[in-house]
Order: structure tokens, then C-alpha cells, then sequence
């Protein structure tokens, strides 16, 4: 009987949610570090249309949604932040904000390839996170100006209109910056340098 004792021993069960899906600590970190991401683009989002869309500036707002997922996207490299550009592309198109069904590869195709250059050739910092978030929220508006000017729901003069929208939204950036960080370093860093 003694024996029988020390054979066997039953494993401990956490009590908690997270120990009831089988997930290990490293895991359950990064879990919640892209749920903090998503917490961000849903702000992003619920700032732009119900507090932001009430300002205009020469009759322009912000695009802080695809601020948010181009920065994230940057900031995280381009191995998990091309999915994660890709799923919140969609429910950014699903939520009704986006501009059109076009912003789900045009936003996830030019995270990545921005990502891709950062890694490649950038180091890893504020200002090179400014400098690929411009660019890309550049190309971004730029093309959502073509796609609207070819399919007639836009008109040619109103492409200063498009460039402005980009000028204001970057001034989210440096407010984004330290948030973006410090949810990044949840889980350990995907990006050594």
C-alpha cells in the first residue's frame, strides 16, 4: 500500500480561466498582449467615429484605426504582424468605418511590406516607428483616394483632403508610441536585435 502511494500522482489544476485552456504563462502573456492591441484598435476605433468625426479640419478628420494597425503591425515585425494586420483589417472593414472592402488587403499588404523594410534595413525606435507609420498611412490614404477616384465616390480636388487626413493622424503617433511599447513587451519581444 505504501508503495501504491508514490506510484501515482494526480496533477495539480490551476483554478483560474486561463488554467482551464491548457495555456502556459508565456502563452497566456501573449494572449494578453494581442487582446491589449485589440483593446487599442477598439479605442482607436470608438474615438474616431463618435468623438473625432464631430471635429474637422479643413473639412477633413482622423483615420486612427489604420493608424493603429499599421503601427502595431510595425512595431511587432512582419512574422505575427501581418496576421494580426489581416484580423483586424477585417473587423475594421466588418464594423462599417472602412472605406470600402478594399482596406482589408490594401491595409494588410502595406503593414507588412512596411514591417519587412523596417526589420531589413531600420533599427528599432520611436523615430524609425513615425517614419514607416507616415509612409504607410501615406500610401494608405493615397490609395484610398485612387480606389474612390476610380469608382466615382470621390472627386480629384479632393485629394489635399486625403494628405491632411494623414498630417492629423500622425499626430496620434507619439501618444500611441509609449502605450504600443509597453503592451509590446508583454510576453517577451518577437523582434531581436
Amino acid at each position: 500500500m505504501a508503495r501504491n502511494k508514490h506510484e501515482f500522482r494526480p496533477d495539480t489544476f490551476r483554478e483560474d480561466i486561463l488554467g482551464k485552456i491548457l495555456l502556459t504563462k508565456k502563452q497566456s502573456q501573449r494572449l494578453l498582449r494581442w487582446v491589449l492591441f485589440c483593446t487599442v484598435c477598439l479605442t482607436g476605433l470608438i474615438l474616431q467615429d463618435v468623438v473625432m468625426s464631430r471635429f474637422t479640419i479643413f473639412g477633413t478628420t482622423t483615420d486612427l484605426v489604420p493608424c493603429c494597425i499599421l503601427a502595431i503591425c510595425i512595431l511587432q515585425g512582419a512574422e505575427s504582424g501581418c496576421i494580426f494586420a489581416l484580423c483586424a483589417s477585417l473587423i475594421y472593414y466588418f464594423s462599417g468605418s472602412a472605406p470600402g472592402i478594399f482596406a482589408i488587403p490594401m491595409l494588410t499588404c502595406i503593414a507588412v511590406l512596411t514591417a519587412i523594410f523596417r526589420q531589413a534595413y531600420l533599427r528599432k525606435g520611436f523615430s524609425t516607428l513615425l517614419l514607416c507609420t507616415a509612409g504607410a498611412l501615406l500610401v494608405y490614404e493615397i490609395g484610398t483616394f485612387l480606389i474612390g477616384l476610380f469608382l466615382g465616390s470621390t472627386i480629384g480636388s479632393r485629394f489635399p483632403a486625403f494628405l491632411i487626413t494623414a498630417l492629423i493622424t500622425l499626430a496620434f503617433v507619439p501618444l500611441l508610441y509609449p502605450i504600443l511599447l509597453s503592451i509590446g513587451k508583454i510576453g517577451g519581444e518577437t523582434w531581436k536585435e
